[in-house]
């Protein structure tokens, strides 16, 4: 949430949480979301309560001395493989990713050239990737179900995992439409919805083949761990949006489901900076390893915070 939540924190949260006791997370959860409840249950607040939750959860792990995927489950899955977000998704095949995902930038306000020029981009990335790559589409949001229906006919030579967001978020019926009409490709959503409250309308409505809740978004650990459980009820499986974080590892780790987490792409020039490199693993040959560190594995330097502070209050 930026310097939005840090205030939101300073000049009211941390009133509620400042004294408890750090093992006592659900029932801190539960009193933030109900006092913020009156402006928040979704969007920046949810990001605060996911912070605050998170953190919560790595001191669980510390204090105990124990890894936080111990915590969830004796059968973790210490091996989880990777797939790659960003246009250069023949770089990432290359360098070991069995699946890619390619953001489309067109949508309905560049018309019938963007449409036309959407479905030679994943084309391109079909041919980029080779036929034993998975490859997926995000479209963040900018079509309609007409427009998704006609991508999704025209880009059936391209053999898609899976189109991501396409339509707007509130649009429960036209989502479940293209679930319905979409085969076999998933309709997936969920990076922009919150809490199980979101979630449950979500599934209500059958209006996702996959959900895709972020972690530091969604409502921390153990919100996305409850609405992983409630979506595998109905067979519907988890992929967490940014899995390939230290604290998404942990979940993806404990999902009921099987599943990939993503990951950036790497870039062929090495620009990351030494903060991303310590907050985004980075798998190797296409998976993603699990280590026995307490809490989430991460320590952080607050010298390495100080010098990325762009904003303060």
């Amino acid at each position: 949430g930026g310097l939005a939540g840090a205030l939101i924190i300073e000049k009211h949260l941390q009133n509620f949480v400042i004294g408890r006791d750090p093992l006592d997370v659900e029932e801190v959860w539960e009193r933030l979301y109900h006092i913020t409840s009156i402006y928040g249950r979704r969007g920046l607040v949810i990001y605060v309560l996911s912070g605050i939750e998170l953190a919560l959860v790595d001191l669980c792990g510390k204090i105990v001395d124990a890894p936080v995927y111990s915590l969830i489950t004796d059968t973790p899955r210490f091996k989880i493989p990777a797939y790659a977000t960003g246009a250069d998704v023949g770089y990432y095949a290359e360098n070991g990713f069995a699946a890619c995902k390619l953001p489309l930038r067109h949508g309905l306000a560049e018309g019938e050239s963007g449409f036309t020029e959407n479905v030679e981009l994943i084309h391109a990335a079909r041919d980029a990737v080779g036929t034993e790559t998975e490859l997926m589409a995000d479209i963040y949001l900018r079509w309609d179900v007409d427009y998704t229906l006609r991508f999704a006919d025209a880009a059936t030579d391209a053999c898609l995992k899976w189109i991501e967001e396409p339509i707007p978020l509130d649009d429960y019926a036209g989502m479940a439409q293209l679930v319905r009409e979409i085969q076999p490709a998933w309709i997936v959503s969920g990076e922009h919805e919150f809490t199980r409250y979101g979630f449950r309308e979500l599934l209500r409505w059958e209006a996702a083949d996959m959900i895709q809740p972020d972690i530091s978004w969604a409502g921390g650990f153990t919100e996305c761990l409850r609405i992983a459980r409630e979506a595998a009820e109905l067979d519907i499986p988890t992929w967490l949006h940014q899995a390939g974080t230290p604290w998404g590892l942990h979940l993806t780790a404990c999902l009921p489901m099987p599943c990939m987490a993503e990951t950036f792409g790497p870039s062929r020039d090495g620009v990351e900076n030494e903060l991303y490199r310590l907050l985004r693993p980075a798998p190797q040959d296409g998976f993603f390893s699990l280590n026995d560190a307490p809490g989430f594995g991460v320590e952080l330097d607050e010298r390495l915070l100080e010098a990325y502070t762009v904003d303060r209050l």
